[in-house]
């Protein structure tokens, strides 16, 4: 979790490898061992062996932070919703200058999905219906 974390915080997503060795009757294209939702076979959950964790950066377009400066100028409130490791998120935001640690960093700054979507009301407005 260190190494993820410390990754995040320069804007990297990780990616680990890791493999385990499997006995003839633990897996294959055809086993059906599997959990209740129907994606994770019991087999892929535990005693997996790491052999590496990288990771790999999403380039910024050059234009972006000036586009992010034109819409603050406008009087817009940027925000950035993410699917990603909110660390991550908070690095990338403060490479397009969403987010300024000058300023502070508020705790809407950078949401993930869930979190956006629950303020949002969800699908169908709670306020509003």
């Amino acid at each position: 979790m260190q190494i993820i974390t410390q990754y995040a915080s320069q804007a990297l997503r990780t990616i680990c490898f890791a493999y385990k060795d499997l006995a003839a009757n633990e897996g294959g294209p055809n086993h059906t061992d599997m959990d209740a939702d129907g994606v994770l076979r019991a087999v892929e959950k535990r005693d997996f062996v790491v052999i590496c964790i990288f990771g790999i950066k999403d380039i910024i377009r050059p234009e972006v932070p000036e586009a992010v400066a034109t819409c603050m100028r406008a009087g817009i409130t940027v925000r950035m919703v993410t699917g990603d490791n909110k660390i991550t998120a908070m690095a990338i935001a403060k490479e397009c200058k969403i987010i300024d640690e000058k300023f502070g960093i508020t705790s809407d700054s950078v949401l993930e999905g869930p979190e956006f979507y629950e303020r949002m009301g969800g699908l169908v407005c709670k306020t509003c219906k």
